[in-house]
């Protein structure tokens, strides 16, 4: 009970921009970017408290419990690259090509006779 009420409290920041409508096209990629960025963040912090725990578990340790938590370090390491790399790698190619989250309006075509609905 004490875990879901912290994590309630975690969550509320997030659950107060969930009363924003999606409106159009902006506003729905503007929410996607959001998610993305917040679940890259939460990754990060996730890698870097798996590197920290496995460092505190492999000075306590000895012997053959050493090469166990040495692998993890390693792989910990190995994950908290890949994903600042794919994430620099993102950043590098939005910034390249000059992205922008505005869909052009004026580009959708019109229907000059619309159906009427009955």
């Amino acid at each position: 009970m004490k875990k879901f009420i912290a994590s309630l409290a975690f969550l509320t920041p997030a659950t107060a921009f969930a009363a924003q409508p999606i409106t159009d096209v902006n506003s729905l990629t503007s929410k996607i970017t959001g998610i993305g960025n917040t679940i890259i963040g939460i990754l990060i912090s996730l890698a870097v408290i798996w590197i920290i725990v496995n460092v505190v578990r492999f000075i306590m340790a000895s012997g053959d419990d050493r090469a166990a938590h040495r692998a993890s370090i390693l792989w910990g390491i190995v994950g908290l690259f890949v994903i600042l790399s794919i994430w620099g790698l993102v950043n590098i190619l939005s910034g390249t090509f000059v992205t922008n989250n505005q869909a052009p309006i004026q580009d959708f075509p019109v229907n000059p006779n619309p159906i009427p609905v009955q």
